[in-house]
């Protein structure tokens, strides 16, 4: 079995393999024409779909009613405690507490299942964007990060997430240029 620069030549899964199926299979993306909607080796396309604007809107929409749910409701006992007079001690438990739901729902569930719950249910996936493998930790934990950052800088924060609209082959949008990755359907 030949290699091709960014992935194996026959998209078949082999024994031990990480991907279930076909059209899991690492592939290269290369071989399109840039704004091709579909990934893959070249001929037909065989690779899974670069996901839509539509899903990831409305994933990212989930995402962050569930995480802010969860968030808010598990964060109850903390405001109740801060209102009886912990204070200063009170605050700081507070916004670790919000960090560590932030990190455990986000950059964490990214790494370990390659997406979030809005994800699954929009069935989409993030991926490395030339190897089509999944994201480490560090690469999710960064591409969340420049999120939450970009969010609160007034420009920043309204191109991030439109960037996709116009970038060619990928359709990544900032943060995902900064992690090298890219979004695709399950």
């Amino acid at each position: 079995m030949t290699t091709q620069p960014y992935g194996p030549s026959d998209p078949t899964p082999t024994a031990g393999s990480a991907y279930g199926s076909p059209s899991h299979a690492p592939a290269a993306y290369a071989s399109y024409a840039p704004g091709h909607p579909h990934v893959g080796l070249g001929g037909p396309p065989t690779g899974p779909l670069l996901a839509n604007i539509g899903a990831r809107l409305g994933a990212r929409l989930l995402d962050l009613v569930i995480w802010y749910v969860a968030y808010f409701v598990t964060a109850i006992p903390l405001m109740i405690w801060i209102d009886s007079g912990a204070g200063g001690a009170g605050q700081t438990v507070l916004v670790a507490w919000l960090l560590t739901t932030y990190v455990l729902y986000f950059p964490f569930s990214v790494w370990r299942f390659g997406s979030t719950f809005g994800k699954r249910i929009c069935k989409i996936r993030i991926v490395r964007s030339q190897s089509a493998l999944p994201t480490g930790f560090w690469r999710a934990m960064g591409r969340e990060t420049f999120f939450f950052v970009a969010a609160v800088i007034p420009v920043l924060g309204l191109l991030n997430p439109l960037w996709c609209c116009w970038d060619k082959p990928y359709q990544q949008c900032l943060h995902d240029k900064v992690a090298d990755t890219m979004v695709i359907t399950r």
